[in-house]
Protein backbone atom coordinates (compact mmCIF):
# COMPACT_ATOMS: atom_id res chain seq x y z
CA UNK A 1 0.00 0.00 0.00
CA UNK A 2 1.69 3.19 -1.19
CA UNK A 3 0.82 6.21 0.96
CA UNK A 4 3.48 8.57 -0.36
CA UNK A 5 2.40 11.42 -2.63
CA UNK A 6 3.61 11.70 -6.21
CA UNK A 7 4.89 15.22 -5.48
CA UNK A 8 5.65 17.07 -2.24
CA UNK A 9 2.96 19.66 -3.00
CA UNK A 10 0.28 16.98 -2.50
CA UNK A 11 1.04 17.17 1.24
CA UNK A 12 -0.85 20.48 1.21
CA UNK A 13 -4.08 19.09 -0.31
CA UNK A 14 -7.24 17.85 1.39
CA UNK A 15 -7.65 15.11 -1.22
CA UNK A 16 -4.25 13.59 -0.41
CA UNK A 17 -4.95 13.48 3.33
CA UNK A 18 -8.47 12.05 2.94
CA UNK A 19 -7.06 9.25 0.75
CA UNK A 20 -4.12 8.75 3.14
CA UNK A 21 -6.38 8.22 6.16
CA UNK A 22 -8.86 6.04 4.24
CA UNK A 23 -6.00 3.74 3.18
CA UNK A 24 -4.26 3.90 6.56
CA UNK A 25 -7.41 3.09 8.50
CA UNK A 26 -7.40 3.46 12.27
CA UNK A 27 -3.71 2.67 12.73
CA UNK A 28 -1.92 5.74 14.13
CA UNK A 29 0.76 7.35 12.00
CA UNK A 30 3.37 9.30 13.92
CA UNK A 31 5.37 11.92 12.06
CA UNK A 32 8.54 12.86 13.94
CA UNK A 33 8.24 10.64 16.99
CA UNK A 34 5.80 9.60 19.67
CA UNK A 35 4.98 10.99 23.09
CA UNK A 36 7.71 9.08 25.01
CA UNK A 37 10.41 10.65 22.80
CA UNK A 38 8.85 14.12 22.84
CA UNK A 39 7.46 14.49 26.37
CA UNK A 40 10.68 15.85 27.89
CA UNK A 41 10.62 18.81 25.50
CA UNK A 42 6.85 19.26 25.41
CA UNK A 43 6.42 19.49 29.18
CA UNK A 44 8.90 22.37 29.30
CA UNK A 45 6.48 24.51 27.30
CA UNK A 46 3.01 23.02 27.84
CA UNK A 47 1.30 22.73 31.23
CA UNK A 48 -1.84 20.80 32.17
CA UNK A 49 -3.78 24.04 32.77
CA UNK A 50 -3.12 25.25 29.20
CA UNK A 51 -5.78 25.44 26.52
CA UNK A 52 -4.05 23.58 23.69
CA UNK A 53 -4.84 23.70 19.98
CA UNK A 54 -3.33 20.77 18.05
CA UNK A 55 -3.16 21.85 14.39
CA UNK A 56 -3.10 19.16 11.72
CA UNK A 57 -3.66 16.44 14.30
CA UNK A 58 -4.06 13.59 11.81
CA UNK A 59 -4.42 10.28 13.64
CA UNK A 60 -1.40 10.90 15.85
CA UNK A 61 -1.78 9.65 19.41
CA UNK A 62 0.06 12.70 20.79
CA UNK A 63 -3.02 14.63 21.98
CA UNK A 64 -4.51 11.41 23.40
CA UNK A 65 -1.29 10.76 25.32
CA UNK A 66 -1.35 14.34 26.64
CA UNK A 67 -4.97 13.87 27.71
CA UNK A 68 -4.06 10.65 29.50
CA UNK A 69 -1.40 12.41 31.59
CA UNK A 70 -3.77 15.16 32.73
CA UNK A 71 -4.30 17.67 29.90
CA UNK A 72 -8.05 18.25 29.55
CA UNK A 73 -8.41 21.35 27.40
CA UNK A 74 -7.26 20.03 24.02
CA UNK A 75 -8.82 20.98 20.69
CA UNK A 76 -7.70 19.05 17.60
CA UNK A 77 -8.18 20.21 14.02
CA UNK A 78 -7.35 18.66 10.67
CA UNK A 79 -8.10 19.38 7.02
CA UNK A 80 -9.23 15.77 6.52
CA UNK A 81 -12.84 15.12 7.50
CA UNK A 82 -12.05 11.39 7.22
CA UNK A 83 -9.52 11.45 10.06
CA UNK A 84 -11.58 13.80 12.23
CA UNK A 85 -14.51 11.35 12.08
CA UNK A 86 -12.17 8.45 12.91
CA UNK A 87 -10.71 10.31 15.89
CA UNK A 88 -14.11 11.48 17.18
CA UNK A 89 -15.36 7.89 17.09
CA UNK A 90 -12.21 6.52 18.76
CA UNK A 91 -12.19 9.06 21.62
CA UNK A 92 -15.84 9.85 22.30
CA UNK A 93 -16.09 7.55 25.35
CA UNK A 94 -12.52 7.38 26.64
CA UNK A 95 -11.63 11.07 26.26
CA UNK A 96 -14.97 12.91 26.32
CA UNK A 97 -13.53 16.39 26.97
CA UNK A 98 -11.32 16.40 23.87
CA UNK A 99 -12.65 18.33 20.89
CA UNK A 100 -12.20 17.42 17.21
CA UNK A 101 -12.99 19.76 14.29
CA UNK A 102 -12.68 19.47 10.54
CA UNK A 103 -10.90 22.75 9.82
CA UNK A 104 -8.22 24.34 7.65
CA UNK A 105 -5.43 25.72 9.86
CA UNK A 106 -4.98 28.64 7.45
CA UNK A 107 -8.59 29.76 8.07
CA UNK A 108 -9.59 29.04 11.67
CA UNK A 109 -12.57 31.39 11.51
CA UNK A 110 -14.59 29.35 14.03
CA UNK A 111 -12.13 30.33 16.77
CA UNK A 112 -12.11 33.71 18.47
CA UNK A 113 -8.98 35.84 18.84
CA UNK A 114 -6.63 34.88 21.69
CA UNK A 115 -8.55 31.66 22.43
CA UNK A 116 -5.57 29.37 23.13
CA UNK A 117 -2.50 29.52 25.35
CA UNK A 118 -0.64 26.91 23.23
CA UNK A 119 -0.66 25.96 19.56
CA UNK A 120 1.02 22.58 19.03
CA UNK A 121 2.21 21.73 15.52
CA UNK A 122 3.68 18.28 14.84
CA UNK A 123 4.70 18.29 11.18
CA UNK A 124 1.91 20.54 9.88
CA UNK A 125 4.23 23.42 9.00
CA UNK A 126 6.48 21.00 7.09
CA UNK A 127 3.47 19.58 5.21
CA UNK A 128 2.37 23.09 4.19
CA UNK A 129 5.85 24.44 3.37
CA UNK A 130 6.83 21.98 0.62
CA UNK A 131 8.56 24.47 -1.67
CA UNK A 132 9.41 28.16 -1.95
CA UNK A 133 6.86 29.24 -4.56
CA UNK A 134 4.93 32.46 -3.97
CA UNK A 135 1.71 30.48 -3.56
CA UNK A 136 3.20 28.22 -0.88
CA UNK A 137 4.77 31.12 1.01
CA UNK A 138 1.42 32.97 0.93
CA UNK A 139 -0.29 29.88 2.42
CA UNK A 140 2.35 29.57 5.15
CA UNK A 141 1.99 33.26 6.02
CA UNK A 142 -1.80 32.83 6.30
CA UNK A 143 -1.13 29.90 8.64
CA UNK A 144 1.27 31.96 10.76
CA UNK A 145 -1.22 34.85 10.88
CA UNK A 146 -3.94 32.53 12.13
CA UNK A 147 -1.63 31.12 14.81
CA UNK A 148 -0.79 34.67 15.90
CA UNK A 149 -4.50 35.54 15.99
CA UNK A 150 -5.71 32.58 18.08
CA UNK A 151 -2.79 32.67 20.55
CA UNK A 152 -3.07 34.77 23.68
CA UNK A 153 -0.43 37.32 24.59
CA UNK A 154 2.25 35.31 26.35
CA UNK A 155 1.11 32.09 24.67
CA UNK A 156 3.36 29.54 23.00
CA UNK A 157 3.61 28.14 19.47
CA UNK A 158 5.38 24.79 19.85
CA UNK A 159 6.47 23.43 16.48
CA UNK A 160 7.91 19.96 15.91
CA UNK A 161 9.65 20.18 12.55
CA UNK A 162 12.62 19.20 10.43
CA UNK A 163 13.33 22.96 10.42
CA UNK A 164 14.74 23.01 6.92
CA UNK A 165 16.55 26.20 5.97
CA UNK A 166 13.64 27.76 4.04
CA UNK A 167 11.29 27.07 6.97
CA UNK A 168 13.67 28.50 9.55
CA UNK A 169 14.14 31.65 7.47
CA UNK A 170 10.38 32.29 7.28
CA UNK A 171 9.83 31.51 10.96
CA UNK A 172 12.57 33.94 12.00
CA UNK A 173 11.17 36.69 9.80
CA UNK A 174 7.60 36.31 11.14
CA UNK A 175 7.56 35.39 14.82
CA UNK A 176 9.98 37.74 16.63
CA UNK A 177 7.55 40.67 16.28
CA UNK A 178 4.68 38.86 18.05
CA UNK A 179 3.94 38.77 21.77
CA UNK A 180 4.15 35.03 22.30
CA UNK A 181 6.86 32.43 22.56
CA UNK A 182 7.94 30.35 19.56
CA UNK A 183 9.65 27.06 20.39
CA UNK A 184 10.86 24.62 17.77
CA UNK A 185 11.68 21.00 18.44
CA UNK A 186 13.91 19.91 15.60
CA UNK A 187 13.54 16.30 14.52
CA UNK A 188 17.16 15.36 14.05
CA UNK A 189 16.41 11.62 14.20
CA UNK A 190 13.84 11.89 11.40
CA UNK A 191 16.36 13.84 9.35
CA UNK A 192 19.04 11.18 9.94
CA UNK A 193 16.66 8.37 8.93
CA UNK A 194 15.81 10.24 5.73
CA UNK A 195 19.50 10.72 4.94
CA UNK A 196 20.21 7.02 5.62
CA UNK A 197 17.31 6.00 3.39
CA UNK A 198 18.54 8.23 0.58
CA UNK A 199 22.05 6.76 0.77
CA UNK A 200 20.85 3.17 0.20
Amino acid sequence: MNLLPKTATEFGTTEYWNNFFKKRGKQAFEWYGEYPELCGQLHKYIKTKDEVLMVGCGNSKLSMDLYDVGFRQITNIDISQVVIKQMQDANRTTRPEMLWYHMDATAMTAFSDEKYSVVLDKGTLDALFTDETEETIATVRKYFSEIARVLRVGGRYVCISLLQEHILKEVLSFFPEHEFMFRAIRCVEAEQKTAEGNSD
